[in-house]
Parts: C-alpha cells; structure tokens; sequence
C-alpha cells in the first residue's frame, strides 16, 4: 500500500501544497491579515498577544519578540515589523477589498481543529522584498514533527484572507529610538504605580488630620457653652 502524504500530515505533501498556495505580500506596506486560531488553550486577551508574535516567528523564522524591545504596543519577527492585534472577533472578520482569500486557494484548503475559533485582524510594516510566501498555517502542539506543524489540515493558526493595502510602512525606527519608546512606557507606568501608592496614604492622613479637627472644634465649642451657662 502507497501512503500519500508526510509523515504527521496525512494525505499531504507539505512542501508542495506551500509551493501552490501562496500569501501575498506587499513590501513597503501596512499588510493586513485575517487569522483564524482554535481556542483549545483557553487563551486569555494577553495571552492571544503573545502567542500571536510567537507564531509570527514561525512565519517569518524570527524570534517572538524584536531584539531592540517591543514597541508601541506591537512587536517585531524578522521582516514583519510592528506587528499589531488590531481587534478580535468570534464573528468573522473581513476586507473590503481582498487581495487573496482562503477560498481561491488552488489546492486542499487550510482547515482547524474542531472546537471554537475566533478571529484576528492583524497589521504588520513587511519590509521584506518577497511578494508572496506559504499560506500562512500553523499547529499549536508543544511536541512534533516539522511537517506536521506546517500542515493545512486541523491546524490552530491559518491566515483566512489578506487584504489589499492602503497604507505604506512608517519609516523604521532604530533599536535606539525603540529602546527609549519602552523606557518610557516603562517610566510613565512606573510614575502612575508611585503616584497611587503616595496618594492613597495621603487621602488616609488627609481624613485623619479632618477628624481630629472636627473633634478639637466639638471640645472648644463644650467648653464655650458650660462657661456660657
């Protein structure tokens, strides 16, 4: 018997199923993304954040996070740059405009693991020369073979569809000037963190100081009355 396919990914050879379907990619430009992931692992708001860079990282063979610090909210994988969680939807989500969906993919269509799913509007800067690459799928597992966590079928990460862009990529930022963005994030959150820990002892002070001077003013006014009377 003649078993077609890759180990860990029945029916499929992985190799060639991403030579025929194809992402297109926009050098220069804001790409956005729909993506579907499952909810097996019971992600919570930052946890759908930080598993989102560490599959980008798989994608564009970086690592999850951008050497120079994460910044302004985004992160960074190889040539996917300032990578954002635009929004998040149990309904699904799409563009106006397309420049590829799921559905015109010329072979065996990406597909998840059964269960909920919810979808992701994601933005990056690619600053890459390359106009397209793999669909975009991705298995979850902690432990497997190569072939099985780049596999259409019953994946826990696939791009749904990818738009037409509109936007060009800001200008690159420097590990420098993104090193001084964190700082600052880190500092303003630091100075809120100090401000609430002095104003809360301040209020308590502030209410003693209040009713010691209440009960000083009750006492003078006691003794007023009895020399009145």
């Amino acid at each position: 018997m003649t078993t077609v396919g890759d180990l860990g990914c029945s029916d499929v050879d992985v190799d060639a199923w991403e030579k025929e379907n194809r992402a297109p990619l926009f050098p220069n430009k804001v790409n956005r993304w729909v993506l579907v992931r499952t909810l097996r692992d019971n992600p919570t708001p930052d946890d759908l954040k930080t598993t989102l860079a560490a599959t980008f990282s798989k994608w564009f063979d970086g690592t999850p996070f951008d050497a120079a610090l994460p910044s302004d909210n985004t992160t960074r994988s190889a040539n996917a740059d300032l990578i954002k969680l635009e929004r998040v939807s149990k309904e699904r989500l799409s563009f106006p405009q397309a420049a590829r969906r799921r559905e015109q993919l010329p072979g065996v269509l990406p597909t998840l693991k059964p269960g909920e799913i919810v979808w992701l509007e994601v933005s990056f800067a690619y600053r890459g020369q390359l106009v397209d690459m793999p669909w975009p799928v991705r298995s979850g597992a902690a432990v497997q073979l190569k072939a099985s966590a780049r596999c259409p079928v019953e994946a826990d990460w696939m791009l749904d569809s990818a738009a037409v862009p509109t936007v060009d990529a800001p200008p690159e930022k420097s590990s420098t000037d993104k090193a001084g963005d964190a700082l600052n994030g880190a500092a303003q959150k630091v100075g809120n963190s100090v401000l609430d820990s002095l104003w809360l002892p301040l209020v308590v002070v502030g209410a003693g100081v209040l009713v010691y001077l209440f009960g000083v003013r009750s006492l003078v006014r006691a003794a007023h009355d009895e020399e009145a009377a």
